[in-house]
């Protein structure tokens, strides 16, 4: 019985951390997104609304260019900063 509750303990301490290891990736995660979205929205705002008035064809595949980009980037960052603080991920 007693290794039972002690593999149980363990069980819920690995499930705990691993709570915790999510919650700052989404928080790190949440940081970052609002992050780009500023600084694209400061740096490109002008640029892609005179880019959808006039272009719109060219527009919809920055657009989606953007967003691939934005995926690609934030994901690189987050898994850096991860493993930089040495957590472990869900995956």
């Amino acid at each position: 019985m007693g290794n039972l509750n002690r593999a149980s303990a363990n069980n819920n301490d690995s499930v705990r951390g691993l709570l915790i290891n999510f919650a700052i990736e989404l928080i790190v995660y949440g940081l970052l997104v609002v992050g780009y979205f500023l600084a694209v929205l400061r740096l490109l705002g002008p640029f892609l609304r005179n880019l959808f008035q006039n272009e719109l064809i060219i527009y919809a595949f920055l657009g989606l260019g953007l967003v691939v980009a934005q995926g690609v980037l934030l994901e690189t960052v987050t898994s850096f900063i991860l493993d930089w603080l040495n957590l472990n991920r869900l995956e």
